[in-house]
């Protein structure tokens, strides 16, 4: 396999960590100790998911695909919740569509 290869692969795992970090700093800060802002295993996997998806529309030129990622988060999200919830979710969302693209810039990049 070609080094890039594993170069572009170590990029996207410490962009995941971090976002691990941020995340949970992100839960902290809003949670202020509540139960239901915790960042967890299966939160963690859910957001690579999510990206893993995002960045495979992206690099499939299939920019329609975001639509539908983005209704079926609003679909998922529909309850009654308070405000600084909602803004805890519009923030996490767009820190992970903004890692995802630039997962497929890394990509792209080392493997162009």
């Amino acid at each position: 396999m070609n080094h890039n290869v594993f170069i572009c692969i170590g990029f996207i795992a410490l962009i995941e960590l971090l976002a691990i970090l941020v995340f949970k700093l992100l839960s902290k800060l809003n949670g202020k100790g509540k139960k239901g802002n915790k960042v967890d295993f299966r939160s963690v996997i859910k957001g690579m998911a999510e990206r893993g998806f995002i960045a495979f529309a992206l690099l499939s030129s299939l920019p329609q695909a975001l639509t539908v990622f983005a209704a079926l988060k609003i679909a998922t999200r529909i309850k009654e919740e308070n405000k600084i919830s909602n803004d805890f979710y519009l923030i996490g969302n767009l820190l992970s569509i903004v890692m995802a693209i630039v997962h497929v810039k890394l990509i792209e990049y080392f493997l162009s």
